[in-house]
């Protein structure tokens, strides 16, 4: 995210380098660039930046963490932005030593998933060590998405699968 903040200052502006058509004679499309902005609704500095951000009138797409303790901010910005694109940041771990979430449906509910204080754990190995039950796995990332479904933002699906290709039609 902190790679984000200087262009939050900056007036957009062209940019040309290895995607210069100039350099790629055979490709006569033109290039798009758009800005994915990451861990929103983890702090209110990063909503803040987000907002910054989206205020430049660049394209941006934003990936929220409904388990996160400013999600609600995040969804109230975006809420006023509804040209930015919206996705879901799954998240099973929490790895800022002294700022920490947990899962959406509590504790009790997935105690595999969480540490001894009721957070998650702070990297993905630590969570492997524990031997997640892959139930509980489902449970929690079912929780987040039903949470970010049910904040009223419209949330881009990732996946855009060709007609005939496996994953369409999921």
């Amino acid at each position: 995210m902190l790679l984000c903040v200087p262009l939050c200052s900056a007036a957009p502006s062209y940019v040309f380098g290895q995607a210069d058509a100039s350099r790629h004679p055979a490709n006569h499309a033109p290039v798009y660039l758009v800005i994915r902005t990451d861990d929103a609704g983890m702090s209110h500095s990063v909503n803040i930046a987000v907002e910054k951000l989206i205020a430049t009138g660049l394209p941006v797409s934003v990936s929220v963490m409904f388990p996160t303790p400013w999600y609600q901010e995040t969804v109230d910005i975006l809420k006023r932005h509804p040209e930015v694109s919206v996705g879901i940041h799954l998240t099973l771990n929490s790895e800022w030593k002294n700022y920490r979430w947990g899962p959406v449906l509590g504790r009790t509910a997935v105690p595999s998933l969480v540490d001894t204080d009721g957070y998650f754990f702070a990297s993905a190995e630590a969570l492997h060590q524990n031997h997640p039950n892959i139930q509980e796995v489902e449970k929690e990332l079912r929780a987040q998405i039903q949470r970010a479904l049910g904040s009223g933002l419209t949330v881009e699906t990732a996946a855009r699968f060709p007609a005939g290709h496996p994953g369409a039609g999921q």
